[in-house]
C-alpha cells in the first residue's frame, strides 16, 4: 500500500469520511503532492531573500543611532510624562506613603547614546546630602597608615596581608562600598582577591586613582562620594530619601547631574556619548521626566 493509500484509509477511519467524499479528498490530496514542494521552495527562496546584507544592517544600525541621537536631543519638557522636579517628588511621596521607611529610596535614570565600542561611563559622586554612611576598606602593611585610616577615618576594614588572608578564605562579610590601598599590598591584591573584588568594582587599582603613598589624602577626598557605573544603555544612582527635603533634593540631583557630565567630558573616545531621557523615580512609584541632560 502506498503511502498516498495509506492517508486515505486512515483519515477514513479516523473522520468516517462518506464514500461520495473521498473521490474529492483524493484529488486534493494528489494536487497538495505537487503543490506543497513548489510552496515549500518558494517560502526558501524569500527567506533567503529577506535575509539582510553586512552593508543593509550596517545602515540601518546607523539609522537607529541616528534616531536615538535625535530624541536624545529633544527637550524633555517635550515628554509627555514630563514634570518639574518639585512637582515629581509630590507624586512620587505620595506614592511611597506606608511604605517602609528604608525603601523609600528616590533614583535618578538617564539613558546614555553611544558609539559601538565607546567606554562606559564611571565615576565618584560628591553628595551635599549623603544617603548613608558609606564603609571603607583600607588594605596596607605600614603601621602608620593603618592607624591613621583607624583613629582619624574610622574606616570599617583596615589591615595589610592577614586581611588579605580573611578575605581570602571567606571569613569577612564584603560589606564595604569603597577600598583603598599602599602600593606595598596592591600586587597581592590582585594576585590573591583580585577575583573577588573585581567583579564588585572593588579591587584597589592605580589606574582608578585608589591606591596611593598618602592614603589621608585619598580618604579626605573620597570619603563623602559614592561610586557610579553605566550599566547597559542607562545609568542609575540613588540621590536621595522621601523624607529629604525639595531642596536637598535638587542638591543632591545637581551633584548627580555634575559628576555624570565629568564623566561624559572626560570619556576617551572620538564621538563622546550623549545624555538621553532622565526620569526620576521611587522605589514604589512611577518613573516621571525631569530635566537633567
Amino acid at each position: 500500500m502506498s503511502s498516498k493509500e495509506r492517508a486515505v484509509c486512515g483519515l477514513k477511519m479516523l473522520f468516517r469520511l462518506p464514500n461520495r467524499i473521498l473521490p474529492l479528498f483524493e484529488k486534493c490530496h494528489v494536487r497538495s503532492l505537487h503543490v506543497f514542494p513548489c510552496v515549500k521552495a518558494e517560502e526558501t527562496a524569500n527567506s533567503v531573500v529577506s535575509k539582510l546584507s553586512k552593508d543593509q544592517m550596517k545602515k540601518r544600525e546607523i539609522r537607529r543611532l541616528a534616531q536615538r541621537k535625535a530624541a536624545a536631543r529633544r527637550p524633555a519638557s517635550e515628554h509627555p510624562l514630563y514634570m518639574p522636579v518639585n512637582k515629581a517628588l509630590r507624586f512620587l511621596r505620595a506614592a511611597e506613603v506606608g511604605q517602609p521607611h528604608s525603601q523609600q529610596t528616590l533614583s535618578v535614570t538617564t539613558t546614555v547614546v553611544s558609539e559601538r565600542g565607546a567606554p562606559l561611563l564611571s565615576g565618584n559622586l560628591s553628595f551635599p546630602n549623603a544617603l548613608k554612611s558609606v564603609k571603607v576598606a583600607v588594605f596596607t602593611n605600614d603601621e602608620q597608615q593603618a592607624q591613621l585610616a583607624r583613629e582619624k577615618f574610622n574606616c570599617h576594614l583596615v589591615g595589610g596581608t592577614e586581611l588579605v588572608e580573611r578575605i581570602k578564605a571567606g571569613e569577612l562579610a564584603l560589606d564595604f562600598d569603597k577600598s583603598f590601598a599602599t602600593p606595598d599590598i596592591a600586587n597581592t591584591l590582585a594576585s590573591q582577591i583580585g577575583r573577588i573584588l573585581g567583579p564588585r568594582g572593588l579591587l584597589p587599582a592605580a589606574k582608578k586613582g585608589t591606591v596611593s603613598d598618602n592614603l589621608e589624602a585619598l580618604l579626605a577626598d573620597s570619603m563623602g562620594s559614592l561610586p557610579f557605573r553605566q550599566r547597559g544603555n542607562s545609568v542609575s544612582i540613588a540621590v536621595g530619601k522621601c523624607s529629604f527635603t525639595d531642596k536637598q533634593m535638587l542638591e543632591n540631583i545637581v551633584a548627580a547631574q555634575k559628576g555624570v557630565k565629568f564623566a561624559l567630558s572626560n570619556q576617551k573616545t572620538k564621538k563622546p556619548s550623549l545624555l538621553g531621557q532622565t526620569t526620576l523615580t521611587s522605589t514604589h512609584g512611577p518613573g516621571i521626566v525631569i530635566d537633567f541632560a
